[in-house]
């Protein structure tokens, strides 16, 4: 799932918000850009939901503009 975001400003911000999501059970890759504020996130549906993950990049201080498939 892509969340398209707004706040990453360089590669330490990417780094961060990786780390975060990386921790959540269930997920399995995640790619950030802080050049299209893009994370693409893969995950068991099962263990874990696009709002869990929503959550986590807000309290990293990121906004979610929306999440697609």
């Amino acid at each position: 799932m892509k969340f398209k975001t707004k706040g990453m400003h360089c590669s330490s911000c990417e780094m961060l918000v990786i780390d975060s999501i990386e921790d959540l059970d269930g997920v399995k890759s995640v790619e950030a850009s802080c050049s299209t504020g893009i994370i693409d996130v893969d995950f068991d549906s099962s263990k874990t939901s696009a709002d869990k993950i929503a959550k986590i990049i807000k309290k990293e201080g990121f906004e979610v503009i929306r999440g697609e498939e």
